[in-house]
């Protein structure tokens, strides 16, 4: 994107009478500022009857009010919001025509939360959508633009005005952080993106029409080449791309400009806005020369042919050209292939068979590809039904299929922490995610596919899951009986897919309501326990302050370093370190300490009447402690009989090591980290103490695993940081130093958390250029 962050004044109006070109410019301003309003016509209306019927249908009332809350403010502010999103359309008119438009602005980084990142994120796909979609007129309107502005006298490259990324970014910047609901920011986003293409349609027509009539027009080959060139383009309008020469989370920190719109809340897995995650766009881009395209080429290419092309080339390398010299390959040119029905035959044969092949392939005992061991099963089950594999061998597309859905199992379970009974859960899934692949691959880039969205929920309530709680054998259990429904049930209807992810879902969203509450008390826990720390570190320091190079009475001492030391303790906690009744708790102590010099130099009649004036205040020092009165009585009994004698010992007393509450065990992630002051960079501890609540993670255990996991809670204390897995328990609790000598060592990684299945198709992405680039590497040398 390209947007301006400094508004530039207008282009002052020119003396004298208005030329064509002039008008043809008021006149393109005026059509474009009057279409585009109208997206916002209706707008709210019908948001408001979306949300009314999604509380009927829902069981979250208070989620259901706050949606219906914030729709009625938006409708109140209805004429304001289109005001501002009319003005902003102007606003980049006249930076157009302005006689020097402001440079880009300057790409800076910044924190931002996942709900502004889910916002930034839409919005960037949408424009990607339009992009591709209006590829053609936008390159003939961008030639005609730039013989516009040189009739105009204007100099050097414009951003053409109406480009899709206008009117998305004044949409985005309309609202505030708290404006948009997580459930309400989807249902906003979706109906703009629903309403905003018919409208560009008319818009770019209409443009292109009022220029060609005013015989503003580019040559045919500059247009042509023009329209070549934006091809590639076409996804640079996303967020621009950190500079590699330091540090920064990838999907944590994004870059941003003031302008862009904010959120509220962490994404939900099941949100869409264009068939590939931005993530995984970001990967395709950026392994983009290893398709011998450019980076910007690889969102412009299908992803299948990015995906499938590797595939092949993993595949050839990996079977030393088997399938070139094979006259009866896969791809269907040397002679017969096995046909779809015989394939889907024997995967109907498989759905209901043993799984353990599969299980076995992912927790590790068989060290094969898990897409080898499919089709070593797919293989035998054909022989068994009178098929001679060596005759009819699998068409190339199969063999894709088959290997795609090895390879997302297998980084299923690499990307995520899944035990043993997630082991038999997957293994059952993988014949009914092979036929679905056979016969409908958009599974792999369409993210609302109900395959797709069962799988998602299904990681999500295994991922971490070890059953040790009542609720967690239940979701363990639930899930389970959602996979053999869907074994049981699906031939070809994906319905069985959408109504058991359906099922989990909601389930899960029961399970996070109870994990919002565990999060709250572990919150609470700490916080606690880090109060009280910080309160015995400030009373250590003054209860030493007072007995360091004093003698005194063993009575007298052992007051200050025991009960008084408690009372002190007790005051802290309960009224703060400031209040007047922690500030006459001190004074107790420096009492007593009066009392005991005043009784060294004889001065009997002033520790009588400063005993009695202490009477109330050591009562009540005393009955903090759990004293009775009678305890009590005898505890002041000794310090009277050790002050009455002016020749008592006094000696200097060491204040006892106080037996503080150690804190929650270490944790294991953190082994790696020793002693006070852990080795961490500098730069990436400033960043981690930028970090908000709801900041993904992802956990790198010592055997490589990787597990999702977010920041739930910050200590306003110590800064601490409250990590947990998905379904809120926690992983560890960690100072911004020793995250960031977990960074450093590799064993976390900050960015955003994608869905189950979107960060499986980077991890199968990454494993196909990997394996390629090491073939290719080894060959080389």
């Amino acid at each position: 994107m390209m947007p301006h962050d400094d508004i530039g004044a207008g282009r002052a109006p020119r003396a004298g009478t208005a030329r064509p070109v002039d008008r043809v410019l008021d006149t393109l301003r005026r059509d474009a500022v009057t279409a585009l309003g109208g997206v916002l016509s209706g707008f709210w209306s019908s948001i408001e009857e979306q949300v009314r019927l999604a509380a009927l249908a829902g069981h979250d009332y208070m989620a259901a009010q706050e949606d219906r809350m914030a729709v009625l403010d938006l409708s109140h502010r209805a004429l304001e919001l289109a005001t501002r999103f009319r003005t902003s359309i102007e606003t980049e008119f006249d930076q157009w025509a302005a006689d020097r438009p402001p440079p880009p602005a300057a790409a800076g980084l910044s924190l931002m939360s996942e709900g502004e990142l889910e916002v930034q994120l839409a919005a960037q796909q949408i424009i990607e959508l339009m992009d591709h979609q209006f590829l053609h007129p936008l390159a003939a309107l961008d030639e005609r633009l730039d013989v516009l502005a040189a009739r105009l006298g204007l100099e050097g490259p414009r951003a053409n005005p109406l480009r899709p990324e206008v009117p998305v970014m004044a949409f985005v910047r309309l609202f505030q952080a708290d404006d948009l609901p997580p459930g309400l920011r989807s249902m906003v986003f979706h109906q703009f993106d629903k309403r905003l293409p018919a409208i560009l349609s008319e818009v770019y027509a209409k443009a292109n029409a009022t220029l060609e009539a005013a015989a503003i027009s580019a040559p045919a080959s500059q247009g042509a080449e023009r329209g070549a060139a934006r091809a590639p383009a076409a996804g640079a309008t996303s967020v621009p791309r950190r500079g590699a020469e330091s540090w920064t989370p990838d999907g944590g920190v994004v870059e941003h400009t003031e302008q862009a719109g904010s959120g509220s809340s962490r994404p939900s897995a099941g949100t869409a806005y264009g068939p590939l995650s931005s993530g995984l766009m970001d990967v395709l881009a950026a392994h983009g020369d290893a398709l011998g395209g450019a980076p910007a080429t690889a969102g412009q290419r299908g992803y299948r042919d990015l995906v499938r092309e590797q595939l092949h080339q993993w595949r050839e390398r990996r079977d030393a050209g088997a399938h070139d010299d094979d006259p009866g390959s896969a791809d269907g040119t040397g002679g017969p292939v096995l046909s779809m029905s015989q394939l889907l035959n024997v995967a109907r044969m498989m759905q209901g068979d043993d799984p353990s092949p599969y299980a076995r392939v992912l927790i590790g005992d068989d060290r094969r590809q898990l897409g080898d061991v499919i089709r070593d099963e797919l293989l035998r089950g054909l022989r068994e039904l009178g098929v001679d594999p060596e005759q009819t061998p699998l068409r190339r597309e199969d063999e894709d299929a088959i290997d795609l859905i090895g390879i997302l199992f297998q980084s299923l379970f690499d990307a995520n922490d899944l035990l043993t009974q997630a082991r038999d859960i997957y293994s059952r899934l993988v014949v009914p995610y092979l036929k679905v692949a056979l016969t409908d691959d958009s599974m792999f880039n369409q993210r609302g596919h109900p395959a797709r969205k069962l799988l998602d929920a299904v990681t999500e309530a295994c991922d971490g899951n070890s059953g040790e709680t009542a609720q967690d054998r239940d979701l363990l259990d639930h899930a389970g009986r959602v996979v053999d429904r869907v074994v049981d049930e699906y031939e070809s209807d994906q319905a069985v897919f959408r109504l058991a992810a359906s099922e989990l879902r909601e389930r899960l969203d029961q399970q996070r309501r109870r994990a919002e509450v565990a999060e709250r008390r572990a919150a609470e826990a700490i916080h606690g326990r880090e109060r009280l720390q910080q309160a015995r570190r400030s009373v250590n320091d003054i209860v030493a302050s007072r007995l360091t190079d004093r003698p005194l009475t063993a009575a007298v001492a052992f007051f200050l370093d025991r009960h008084w030391r408690h009372y002190l303790t007790q005051t802290w906690l309960r009224d703060g370190p400031d209040s007047p009744r922690h500030v006459a708790a001190i004074g107790v102590g420096d009492a007593m300490i009066q009392v005991d010099a005043d009784a060294a130099h004889a001065l009997g009649s002033a520790v009588a009447d400063e005993l009695l004036a202490l009477q109330a205040p050591l009562a009540e020092c005393y009955s903090s402690c759990g004293m009775d009165a009678n305890a009590a009585r005898d505890a002041v009994a000794r310090i009277i009989a050790a002050l009455a004698m002016p020749d008592t010992s006094r000696t200097v007393h060491a204040p006892q090591t106080p037996d503080d509450m150690e804190d929650e065990p270490q944790d294991a992630t953190l082994r790696l980290v020793t002693g006070d002051t852990p080795a961490f960079e500098p730069t990436i501890a400033a960043r981690m103490r930028q970090l908000r609540v709801g900041q993904g993670l992802r956990l790198i255990d010592e055997n490589g695993r990787e597990s999702a996991a977010r920041v739930a809670w910050i200590s306003p204390l110590t800064a601490r940081l409250l990590i947990v897995n998905r379904r809120g328990i926690r992983k560890m609790v960690v100072s911004p130093e020793e995250l960031a000598a977990l960074v450093s060592a590799g064993r976390v990684v900050v960015r955003a958390v994608d869905a189950p299945f979107d960060e499986a198709m980077k991890h199968l992405w990454q494993q196909l250029n990997a394996a390629n680039d090491a073939t290719m590497a080894t060959a080389a040398g």
